[in-house]
């Protein structure tokens, strides 16, 4: 008498089961789009190596520049004064040096005075070094192509060592970060092409996978991979989303 009440509920849980979402990896022979977010290939924050005061600091927030261009430009007027300083004492120094070494020869002086010349000598060049090292942080040059993302300071402030700058990216090599099914890997590879439309610009560019995550997630069962444009991205920024065409095999025709 229970059998037609038992087939009931074992239909409506077989209706259930194959009404639910289907899992990333039982995904893996669709052709279902694929979404990815837009990163620059590179970013940094610019910090102060010194404490002082800067003098110029000419890109604006959104402008491009170029690798080894000067980004911050500090005031470094009494550095320079002590290196001219320190250039005149070494002169002196290695010429105390030279006459105690001459008067060795003959003899009318020791091996004590010469080797305390020599180290009063390479004192003096060493301080002359180390302001030659300062003044070059007076001075900090782009690392790489990008443009400034945000300026953290402003010119004629008063900044400490290590105080942040700014923030740069590097937009001449922008990646996609997309995450799939696991078992896409199977053949998902390196340089394999696909298409992404960019939400925010409309524009549909080539791309291909640039290389694979290092780790499968074992709860959702996907992976990471990083992707590079093949084609024009010059109006797509960092930030920006979309989504990637990326067909499985079992769906090529």
């Amino acid at each position: 008498m229970f059998r037609p009440f038992t087939a009931t509920l074992l239909l409506a849980a077989g209706l259930g089961a194959s009404a639910q979402a289907p899992s990333p990896a039982a995904t893996a022979g669709s052709n279902a789009p694929i979404r990815g977010v837009v990163r620059a290939g590179a970013e940094a924050t610019l910090t102060s190596r010194l404490a002082a005061r800067i003098a110029a600091m000419p890109r604006q927030e959104g402008e491009s520049f170029r690798k080894g261009e000067m980004l911050v430009q500090f005031e470094c007027d009494r550095p320079q004064a002590e290196l001219r300083s320190a250039q005149a004492l070494l002169q002196v120094q290695r010429r105390q040096l030279d006459a105690q070494t001459e008067l060795e020869k003959f003899g009318a002086t020791g091996k004590t005075e010469v080797d305390v010349a020599r180290s009063q000598a390479d004192k003096a060049r060493a301080d002359v070094d180390a302001l030659q090292a300062q003044l070059r942080d007076c001075a900090i040059s782009a690392p790489f192509t990008g443009r400034v993302v945000e300026r953290l300071a402003r010119s004629h402030e008063g900044v400490a060592v290590s105080q942040p700058l700014l923030r740069i990216q590097d937009t001449s090599a922008l990646e996609l970060d997309l995450i799939v099914p696991s078992n896409w890997l199977v053949w998902l590879q390196p340089g394999t092409r696909f298409t992404f439309r960019v939400d925010e610009t409309q524009q549909t560019i080539d791309a291909a996978v640039h290389r694979l995550g290092a780790a499968v997630d074992p709860v959702s069962r996907t992976v990471r991979i990083v992707a590079r444009f093949r084609g024009d991205a010059q109006r797509v920024l960092p930030g920006m989303s979309g989504t990637a065409a990326l067909t499985p095999p079992a769906t090529r025709p």
